[in-house]
């Protein structure tokens, strides 16, 4: 009964965030929706991509994974949602392992480079231990027009700067976060130790949901992200 409940609630949550997002959307952006296991066999210059990392929990329980804490985890909801502004989203489900998929965002970055893909229209959104994995790979690429969106994926020793192995890092930078989250925190300390970046946003919720702020497809969080997203964003060129 419990799960046919959280089934139900999911259903009506996406079903209002896809609604709120495309209501939201601006005119002129296409409203196709794609998500994408992997790297599409063509890749599109002129196309805009997403890479959403997802958190831990998929790893061993997949895409219905469902939290006793934080309840279900909507990855379809987050991921449509993500695309519902005409961005392609690349969103793989990875096993379970330690950091080595980081090297996998790497490659897929520059292997979008490599195809003719502008820099401004590559993001990579992380959540929790995929946000974590996100910072990594900031690190790693340090491509100042890439866009990267870390949800809850700062961890307490990164904050405190005992790990350093995300610092040196560039690019374009979000930070999301819930202050009633123990798990993911902030990534304000983060970014002020790191001179080099150019304007870093970190922006909290005090909805008081923790780290299951972004277990939900909700637009409290998924609107500003959108808009984040969208305003790295050459503006479309207008023909006479």
């Amino acid at each position: 009964m419990t799960f046919s409940f959280h089934s139900r609630l999911t259903g009506v949550l996406r079903l209002a965030t896809t609604i709120a997002l495309l209501l939201a959307a601006p005119s002129g952006h296409a409203l196709a929706q794609t998500v994408l296991r992997d790297l599409p066999e063509r890749i599109s210059p002129d196309t805009r991509y997403i890479l959403y990392v997802h958190g831990r929990i998929i790893e061993t329980e997949g895409p219905e994974a469902v939290s006793d804490r934080f309840g279900p985890y909507d990855f379809r909801g987050i991921t449509e949602a993500l695309s519902s502004r005409g961005h392609v989203v690349i969103a793989e489900l990875r096993g379970p392992g330690g950091l080595e998929y980081v090297d996998t965002i790497v490659g897929h970055v520059r292997t979008l480079q490599g195809a003719g893909v502008p820099a401004e229209n590559i993001t990579v959104v992380g959540f929790s231990k995929g946000g974590y994995m996100t910072l990594r790979a900031a690190r790693e690429l340090r491509e100042p027009d890439v866009s990267f969106a870390i949800l809850a994926g700062c961890v307490a020793e990164a904050v405190a700067g005992e790990d350093l192995s995300a610092d040196g890092l560039d690019g374009r930078l979000l930070s999301m976060a819930d202050s009633s989250d123990d798990l993911g925190f902030p990534c304000t300390p983060l970014f002020a130790r790191n001179v080099q970046l150019s304007s870093p946003i970190s922006m909290v919720f005090h909805e008081g949901s923790g780290h299951g702020r972004f277990y939900a497809a909700d637009p409290v969080w998924l609107t500003p992200l959108m808009d984040w997203i969208d305003s790295g964003l050459p503006e479309p060129e207008h023909s006479n």
